[in-house]
């Protein structure tokens, strides 16, 4: 016989099983497989083909058509989550098959079952077990899925699904957080810097300009950045950091040739209480003193752009799945907030609040043998389903 916990380890597995790495992101397939399921058992369901049609969304509801709901009195709420996972790398790194879906001893084994398939399955549960309670009137709202493209790679999956009216009153985003509910998260600014040189053989130094010597004064001017930003804190999501992610010269060039042109990443994290626009001002003074103390000359470009966001941590949304989740789960009831940016961002620049919450530890995220507790999903599963009975209130 089969039970509602082998029913969700089932489907979890079956997401796992459907590659969606980001990059290159194909994430249709899987956006298929959800709307096909949905469908098969009467849910309203749609592919939405923008951005991409190759990387194609999916949305479900039940209730009212969220496009047609502005204005209704009844509460629409949002379980959000995102088709696209990291790529898994070598798979000989991993002792099991990353797209296999293994299950084994209660645990769900393979890319992206922590971040965040098994929690897209919560989501597409939760719809359907409460669908009879809307359709009948015992529950007072609606009930709307995401399943968006892009997320990893800061893609406007999420951001497009709102524009195309498929949005709510409030909103929960499954990411993997323990059962903590995140009220606020970090932003990043990622840019590509770079700095020229004069190539020349090796045999011939003094001929060229070494571009990694004229990076030097970029990277300890942006050291001297990141000890100054971590002086910034906030109570939920700790510091603000700027970071140098990669570096790159003379690549493409013969090994003993001096590279004419070295190129940095640099990720900087933004608190909730700072502004995209005031991080522009920093790095664009940052960039114009070294060029003013070392004389090195540099361009730049935003690779992405990921807001910060934030509710009152003592929002009504917030404290319904803080208290069930230390009922049912354990969990930490004190505020708290995510170091990493989530797709919360896209509802709250839309004036909708949005929550972060899910079982599933956050230290599996792209993690090599990336794994989640079924045990775990299945009171995740519970909590869900009761926080949305509570969001949706009883006639």
């Amino acid at each position: 016989m089969t039970t509602p916990h082998d029913e969700l380890a089932a489907l979890a597995a079956e997401l796992v099983a459907i590659p969606t790495e980001n990059p290159p992101g194909d994430e249709r397939p899987c956006a298929e497989f959800v709307a096909d399921w949905f469908a098969e058992r009467g849910i309203e369901t749609r592919l939405v083909e923008r951005p991409s049609a190759e990387r194609a969304q999916v949305v479900a509801w039940v209730g009212e058509d969220p496009r047609e709901a502005a204005g209704d009195d009844a509460t629409t709420l949002v379980l959000n989550g995102h088709l696209d996972v990291v790529p898994a790398g070598d798979p000989g790194e991993w002792e099991r098959d990353p797209f296999a879906g293994v299950v084994e001893d209660g645990i769900l084994y393979g890319r992206g079952s922590a971040d965040m398939k098994t929690n897209l399955a919560l989501a597409m549960l939760t719809l359907r077990d409460l669908a009879p309670e809307i359709e009948s009137g015992d529950l007072d709202g609606s009930l709307v899925f995401h399943g968006a493209m892009g997320e990893e790679t800061g893609h406007p999956g999420t951001r497009t699904l709102l524009e195309e009216g498929y949005g709510g009153d409030c909103a929960v985003v499954l990411e993997p957080t323990d059962f903590r509910v995140g009220t606020s998260a970090k932003g990043v600014a990622t840019y590509r810097i770079a700095v020229s040189g004069s190539a020349s053989h090796a045999s011939r130094p003094d001929q060229g300009t070494n571009a990694i010597d004229a990076a030097r004064p970029l990277l300890d001017a942006a050291d001297e950045y990141d000890d100054r930003l971590r002086e910034r804190s906030d109570p939920l999501v700790g510091r603000a950091f700027a970071t140098v992610t990669e570096f790159e010269a003379g690549t493409d060039s013969n090994m003993a040739v001096l590279p004419g042109r070295a190129e940095l990443l640099l990720d900087r994290r933004i608190l909730p209480d700072e502004t995209f626009a005031e991080v522009e001002d920093e790095i664009e003074a940052l960039l114009a003193g070294v060029e003013r103390e070392a004389g090195v000359e540099t361009d730049r470009s935003l690779v992405k752009h990921y807001a910060s966001a934030g509710i009152r941590p003592d929002h009504p949304l917030a404290e319904r799945f803080r208290g069930l989740s230390a009922e049912l789960a354990d969990a930490p009831a004190d505020p708290w907030g995510l170091e990493a940016a989530t797709d919360a961002r896209e509802f709250v620049a839309a004036g909708t609040p949005a929550i972060i919450w899910g079982p599933g530890n956050l230290a599996q995220a792209h993690a090599v043998d990336e794994y989640i507790d079924l045990g775990d999903a299945a009171t995740g599963l519970e909590i869900l389903k009761e926080a949305s009975r509570g969001v949706l209130g009883e006639r």
